[in-house]
């Protein structure tokens, strides 16, 4: 059995948000059943603490803030709930940090990927506030990916990665060939042959106005709609027979650049409660979609002041979904996945950068060298008042691209905001604490923030915690491959 010596401060000297190491003491934590060992010898404060910990999930970072929080009778006066930071052990109340990454934060990183699991399937199947016959209406998994901006290196299965039979060498003195059988695993894949040819410049310009060139490429779908039904388009007919639904999630490919998944269906002009029109088939809106992919286009400022129009890259991919297709729960999955990953790829940062010296500071553990080009591209190209409004230096940790990992059209489904509102309901219910009418009641909220994040020592009990976590929800569903080739 194995042992590890932890140090641990005393409930009252130490809640998590600072490091004085005054009256430490030192507990043997044993594998397995380690956790139960530790709160026992440290006294019931710390393990009400503990048991706020694990409601988290054994959140890496969570948030601490003290307050109050008065719910009173808009017409009395009278308090129908009181609540203070003051109860709670060490005087603060712990909230989770919500950070979306599995790379960062293991406990929220699943909240989040089952979220977001219910917003794609509700959109597909209904529920949660969706009606189910959703369902029936045309629905379609698409991915649109962004042009070349030189040749890099791939894996091909059981091809080789580039043979080039023709003019073998660049003008920088590189091969345009390379005759090797990369692994998916292989850190090489993804990176230029010839750095000095590949366009840096162009492909972080790309990403950050891919944003907008999926608002084209939604416009653009509904008129390729309005094509295929015969309708008018510049009188807006479309618009008043049906609505285009989606929801997107960003992915980075493996040379750096954003490509989007998307579930996109068609309803009636009022939202999924509304049938869309007889004519509307999901191989119709298929075909709509295959068609609107290399006719949208946005122009953008470059180098010098000019303007560029850009697009899409020809590998667009279609599926149909349902009628015995793809199914609602691999395209859930699928989606969902991408959303919380990380970024084994070491392409992308978690945090903003604060200089161009923080981009070379990053290991390169955790930051490949085609990467860190991309980001001091990004960087300097952001110092240049014509592509101010691109705001690169921001976004330079995620190679220029400033949109949010998911999106989706107001009617598609239901929020993260709700599905953690109905998560508090339940909570409150659980407790035993009375439901909150809002209409009849007034709320008088102070709080401030103390800190984030815990201390090394508290850290690795909320590590155990996660843990446990993890083992709990268990592993994906296998599903999640059957979309494993839309790359």
């Amino acid at each position: 059995m194995q042992r590890t010596a932890l140090p641990v401060q005393r409930p009252s000297e130490h809640t998590g948000f600072h490091t004085d190491r005054r009256g430490l003491g030192v507990v043997v934590v044993v594998s397995g059943g380690g956790l139960a060992l530790t709160v026992n010898m440290l006294g019931p404060e710390f393990r009400v603490w503990v048991r706020g910990l694990e409601r988290l999930g054994g959140c890496s970072g969570p948030v601490m803030l003290m307050g109050h929080t008065i719910t009173r009778d808009a017409s009395t006066g009278a308090v129908v709930h009181a609540f203070t930071s003051a109860d709670l052990p060490g005087g603060v109340l712990m909230l989770p940090c919500r950070n979306r990454r599995e790379q960062v934060c293991v406990a929220c990183s699943l909240l989040h990927n089952g979220d977001s699991f219910q917003i794609v399937r509700s959109g597909i199947v209904g529920g949660k506030g969706v009606p189910a016959e959703v369902s029936t209406h045309p629905l379609v998994f698409a991915t649109v990916t962004a042009p070349s901006f030189g040749a890099v290196h791939r894996a091909n299965g059981v091809g080789v990665c580039r043979p080039e039979r023709g003019e073998q060498i660049c003008e920088h003195g590189c091969s345009r060939a390379c005759w090797a059988r990369h692994a998916d695993a292989d850190p090489i894949v993804g990176s230029p042959l010839c750095a000095a040819c590949y366009r840096y410049a162009d492909a972080v310009v790309w990403n950050a106005a891919s944003g907008l060139l999926w608002v084209q490429y939604i416009n653009r779908l509904r008129r390729e709609l309005a094509r295929l039904g015969g309708l008018r388009i510049r009188t807006g007919e479309i618009g008043r027979v049906l609505r285009v639904s989606y929801v997107k999630v960003s992915e980075f490919q493996r040379r750096g650049s954003v490509h989007f998944h998307a579930v996109i269906r068609v309803d009636g002009p009022d939202g999924p409660d509304d049938d869309p029109p007889d004519w509307v088939s999901t191989g119709l809106l298929a075909d709509a979609v295959s068609a609107a992919g290399p006719r949208a286009t946005v122009g953008v400022a470059q180098v010098g002041g000019d303007t560029r129009v850009i697009g899409f890259g020809r590998q667009l991919d279609v599926r149909e979904i349902g009628g015995g297709r793809e199914s609602a729960q691999a395209a859930s999955s699928y989606l969902a996945k991408y959303i919380t990953k990380d970024d084994g790829n070491r392409l992308v940062l978690p945090r903003p950068v604060l200089a161009r010296g923080g981009i070379d500071a990053v290991p390169r553990a955790l930051l490949s060298d085609h990467a860190r080009v991309l980001m001091h591209a990004a960087w300097d190209l952001g110092g240049l008042p014509e592509l101010a409004e691109l705001r690169l230096r921001p976004w330079a940790h995620q190679l220029g691209f400033r949109g949010n990992v998911v999106t989706k059209s107001r009617f598609y489904s239901t929020t993260y905001g709700a599905l953690r509102e109905a998560r508090a309901a339940h909570a409150r219910e659980a407790a035993g604490l009375p439901e909150v009418v809002r209409e009849a009641t007034v709320t008088e909220s102070h709080w401030r923030l103390v800190a984030a994040g815990l201390s090394p020592e508290l850290g690795e009990i909320a590590a155990g915690i996660a843990d446990g976590t993890v083992i709990r929800k268990g592993p994906r569903p296998n599903w999640i491959a059957d979309f494993e080739g839309v790359d």
